[in-house]
């Protein structure tokens, strides 16, 4: 399943980058391919192919990226992606 994540944050790209790698590794197993575009400060736009729905939820779920988004506002807006 491919989707994309639209996320709105008080902070810059490093502070994204920075806990994007850090769950990354946590992850690995739930997602594929992925691309990340920087909108502007404050605004970056993932594309990813998730392959475990579950893990991949857990992880989005953690107190670590609960922790994150509050501490930046962080609102992601999800949209499924379907190739035609």
């Amino acid at each position: 399943m491919n989707i994309c994540v639209v996320s709105t944050f008080d902070g810059t790209t490093n502070d994204y980058m920075e806990i994007f790698n850090s769950t990354k590794e946590k992850a690995a197993n739930s997602f594929g391919d992925y691309d990340i575009g920087v909108v502007r400060e404050g605004k970056i736009i993932l594309m990813i192919d998730i392959i475990d729905k579950e893990k991949f939820q857990e992880t989005m779920t953690s107190e670590e990226m609960i922790a994150w988004n509050d501490k930046y506002n962080c609102v992601d807006e999800v949209y499924s992606l379907e190739k035609l």
